[in-house]
């Protein structure tokens, strides 16, 4: 019946919905798993892939018997609605579903993909009970039950469907024709990472990865891998072990430093043990990533999908900021750096108050991550600075993108070319911009100023002393200037771990620059010399200055700190921050679980930067400016989108504003409120100065 039932679908309108649903790049919107090769291309195959079987699954939980009506079929572990009969389990097939999932009951389908929902699990469960069977029972079709969260489960012993072998594993490795043959049910009894495949010979037909956690509680995002817990784990091979006996640091003999990358399987649950489903999964790449906090127990790694593993991205919204972009190629687990014994959100706290201001920064959120089942701890999912974040973000297709980090003198591309970025470097180098105004303005061409500009405010405001001669990253297209990316932030804001010649506490940011970092990096090709020649010209100096007022006025400021520090503690709750403490032991009495010392320090830290800056630039008092439009348009101050089109804000006296009125939506600027045409506009504004264009 099942095959019945799916020849109907294949040849019914179903077909156009299943293609419309195919993303463009080979996976399925569920992100199923999608056997590659030969057997792709077979319709006997394609009817049992499981992406098919989850469609059908999913599906008759969301519109129930009106869907047997429609297609003429009948739902396992349901009766049809031609004839109203009764159903019985499967043999050998039985689970107790967590009470996250709702009333603890049995239930006899089984689904891999994981996208099915409970409700249909419920549906079958209910129905089960009622004895007679005429139906092809769901465990023939299915490898596996739904990945997810139990009271107890039993996997039953799934029947080939193409005339080979069922072979699993249990400890996160991908079975092979050696694995021994599954003939009886298994018996979970504890959080295991399951893989099954058909083998055929020694090719596989089809196969299902999924993480069963037995009475396990989450109370966040689930992020489940699997991997070979040899190549994983090994005390000669693993991430997670030194692969010597001693060394010291730097211990580049160790398997963490080595340039590796591990397949695994990786699952989502959003909404942890309450999750009602797997939300996506996928196979992937894992690699380490970090430079000193590789030292830690808990490893930083890169999840990164490629062809050579599943031709997918992730379309999720991985992230609760502008949830609309959401295709991934690649994330990071990340074990919060150098901050690891200090608190859990000090680096992504700060980066994500750059939203809204044009500073790229990696959007991120506090997840729990598992390897085969076993609980490895609270890290930190955030977005990877690659190419493929410009396609995510700003909808630009990855291989237009040149892509660049840049540590002391050197400068390498890790996607594109890094040439544009060394041939801007030079341009700096041998340019007089104190004289020529004209090397200013190709440098616009070269390099987005207005973003540098804010992207340097806020380095200074986090001091952070692991900057200008390391941490630095760019982007740029063949039509778009380069934008700077904030980024490994968790050296700044008081952290007291040593960067040599830093002070954490004191440092003037200006003389740390203009010193080149703890590398003393100056001259050619170093990214210090940027700011060093750059702020000689006078009309970058004014932009510097303005765009540093809003920066600060708006964006760093101690309210707005407070406000992501409280949100993103939040996320983690109190038991969950116990467990993590528990595996990787902390100094409870420094480890800050509140955000407080973050706060502490946000209290005074906008005021001593705006002292810097009138310190560096011989300015005067703090002065209250408004600047606003009426009509359809805008004013930029230096070419900065203000936060609001009408802004008040604090500036620094003795520093000229450019002021350009932008029409917008077929506007056409008329005049300013003081009567003048001027447009661009140079102005010399005092305290309570008003600014204000009319558009009509």
């Amino acid at each position: 019946m099942y095959n019945v039932f799916l020849k109907k679908i294949l040849l019914g309108s179903v077909v156009l919905a299943l293609v419309a649903s195919c993303s463009d790049d080979g996976s399925d919107d569920w992100g199923n798993e999608i056997v590659s090769g030969p057997a792709m291309l077979n319709l006997d195959s394609i009817e049992r892939t499981d992406s098919l079987y989850s469609w059908y699954l999913e599906k008759m939980a969301s519109c129930g018997d009106s869907c047997e009506d429609d297609f003429n079929i009948v739902f396992p572990g349901r009766a049809s609605s031609g004839s109203k009969g009764s159903s019985s389990t499967s043999a050998g097939s039985s689970a107790k579903v967590s009470s996250s999932l709702g009333t603890s009951s049995s239930f006899g389908t089984s689904s891999s993909s994981g996208t099915s929902s409970n409700s249909a699990a419920s549906s079958a469960a209910k129905s089960s009970d009622d004895g007679d069977d005429d139906y092809e029972d769901a465990s023939k079709v299915r490898l596996l039950p739904p990945a997810g969260f139990y009271e107890e489960l039993t996997i039953p012993v799934p029947a080939p469907e193409y005339g080979g072998k069922i072979r699993c594993t249990f400890d996160g490795s991908m079975p092979t024709s050696a694995t021994a043959e599954f003939v009886e049910p298994y018996v979970v009894n504890r959080n295991t990472a399951v893989r099954c495949a058909e083998f055929v010979g020694d090719s596989i037909a089809r196969k299902s990865s999924h993480t069963y956690f037995i009475n396990e509680t989450v109370s966040m995002p689930v992020v489940a891998i699997s991997v070979d817990p040899y190549l994983m784990f090994d005390s000669k091979n693993g991430y997670y072990s030194q692969g010597v006996s001693y060394c010291a640091e730097p211990c580049r003999e160790a398997n963490y430093w080595w340039d590796l990358e591990l397949p695994v399987h990786v699952e989502f649950f959003e909404n942890g043990s309450s999750s009602t489903k797997r939300d996506w999964q996928i196979d992937a790449g894992l690699s380490i990533i970090g430079q000193w906090s590789r030292y830690r127990a808990k490893k930083s790694v890169a999840i990164k999908m490629k062809s050579e593993y599943q031709d997918g991205r992730i379309k999720f919204p991985l992230f609760k900021t502008r949830p609309e972009d959401n295709k991934f190629k690649a994330f990071n687990l990340r074990n919060n750096g150098n901050r690891f014994v200090g608190d859990y959100i000090e680096d992504p706290m700060l980066t994500s108050l750059m939203e809204g201001s044009g500073v790229d920064y990696q959007r991120s959120r506090q997840v729990v991550v598992f390897y085969n089942g076993a609980y490895y701890g609270i890290f930190d999912m955030r977005e990877r600075l690659n190419e493929h974040f410009v396609e995510t973000n700003y909808g630009i297709d990855s291989k237009q993108v040149n892509i660049v980090k840049h540590i002391k003198t050197t400068v390498t591309a890790s996607g594109g070319s890094e040439a544009s970025y060394v041939e801007m470097l030079d341009f700096i180098h041998k340019s007089n911009f104190k004289t020529d105004a004209e090397a200013y303005k190709k440098l616009q061409t070269m390099m987005d100023v207005g973003n540098y500009a804010d992207y340097m405010a806020a380095e200074i405001y986090i001091h952070n002393g692991d900057w200008p001669d390391n941490n630095v990253r760019a982007w740029n297209t063949a039509d778009r200037p380069f934008k700077f990316m904030i980024f490994d932030v968790d050296h700044g804001f008081g952290w007291d771990w040593a960067v040599s010649g830093f002070n954490y506490t004191s440092h003037n940011m200006f003389n740390w620059i203009k010193q080149g970092g703890t590398n003393r990096c100056l001259g050619e090709r170093c990214f210090a010399e940027i700011y060093i020649k750059l702020i000689e010209n006078p009309d970058f100096r004014r932009l510097f200055i303005n765009h540093a007022a809003v920066m600060l006025d708006y964006y760093l400021n101690y309210d707005k700190v407070v406000a992501a520090t409280d949100a993103m503690t939040a996320s983690i709750p109190s038991a969950e921050m116990d467990r993590d403490i528990k595996k990787y032991p902390r100094n409870e009495h420094s480890f800050d679980r509140t955000g407080a010392n973050l706060k502490s320090y946000a209290s005074t830290r906008t005021n001593i930067v705006r002292a810097e800056i009138s310190l560096e630039f011989g300015l005067g008092q703090d002065i209250s400016v408004r600047i606003a439009s009426t009509g359809r348009g805008k004013v930029l101050l230096d070419g900065m989108t203000l936060p609001s089109n009408d802004y008040t804000g604090r500036f620094f006296a003795d520093n000229d504003m450019l002021l350009t009125a932008v029409p917008l939506d077929g506007g056409v600027f008329v005049r300013w409120e003081d009567g003048s045409t001027e447009n661009p506009r140079l102005v010399s504004p005092v305290n309570g100065s008003k600014f204000t264009a009319e558009f009509k």
